[in-house]
């Protein structure tokens, strides 16, 4: 059975009306309909993310590993040709042509659309695979106890992501944002809103653990104000 294309793919996760070929396709193929499923969540995720600030430009990286992927897809071979096998498998490697341009679709729009202030947004899927520099467990603040880890990575494309399993309670008319703090507790940067049990963030360039072990974890009033509450709840502190 031949599939729906990206277009198609794209714009029904978008929630753009289809013909009915395209209907009757999707009630037929499981495969196409959790491709389109996944899409939608991530662009009602990507919609949901508040805008506090101005859009800032997206690091040069960001781009460069867009248009690599890119580069990629158009120079093969198509997809019914053979590929040639890397030394060591990794997701995108495994994953169908069809479904990694798509990713790359979202990609490119999460990058033009959600890169927002000094606030990060979740990795999307095909990522490329990490090593773990650093963990530390994180605590709940009023108990003391567990809560969860997080985790420093960095992918082979040298970016540093702060990787965040903890359990998502939603607070009513505020967010959860993840802070990395200095050991003063004066420094700060924001990293992003935890939507959920897990949370991958960008660190920017010029942020480390060594200047700022603490990850936070605070209740945001939606005031617009991009400073810190002071309300933390979960905390942790690399090399503790």
């Amino acid at each position: 059975m031949s599939h729906l294309d990206d277009d198609t793919i794209a714009s029904a996760g978008m929630g753009d009306a289809l013909d009915a070929i395209a209907i009757a396709h999707l009630e037929a193929c499981a495969e196409c309909a959790d491709v389109v499923s996944k899409t939608r969540d991530l662009a009602e995720q990507a919609g949901s993310i508040p805008r506090p600030g101005p859009l800032l430009v997206p690091p040069a990286r960001v781009w460069d590993a867009i248009v690599a992927e890119l580069e990629s897809d158009d120079t093969g071979a198509g997809e019914d040709a053979p590929q040639s096998a890397p030394a060591e498998p990794t997701l995108a490697t495994v994953t169908p042509l069809r479904r990694r341009r798509t990713a790359v679709w979202l990609a490119s729009a999460a990058a033009a659309g959600v890169v927002i202030g000094a606030v990060g947004v979740a990795l999307w899927p095909s990522a490329p695979a990490a090593t773990v520099l650093a963990a530390t467990e994180l605590s709940d603040l009023a108990t003391e106890a567990p809560a969860g880890e997080a985790r420093l990575e960095q992918r082979d494309d040298g970016v540093d992501i702060l990787v965040v399993d903890t359990t998502y309670t939603q607070v009513a008319d505020a967010d959860l944002e993840v802070w990395l703090i200095d050991p003063e507790i004066e420094g700060m940067v924001s990293l992003g809103y935890l939507t959920s049990d897990h949370g991958e963030f960008v660190v920017p360039a010029g942020y480390d653990i060594v200047g700022f072990p603490i990850v936070d974890v605070s209740v945001e009033p939606r005031d617009g104000k991009p400073t810190h509450s002071g309300a933390s709840v979960t905390r942790g502190v690399f090399g503790a």
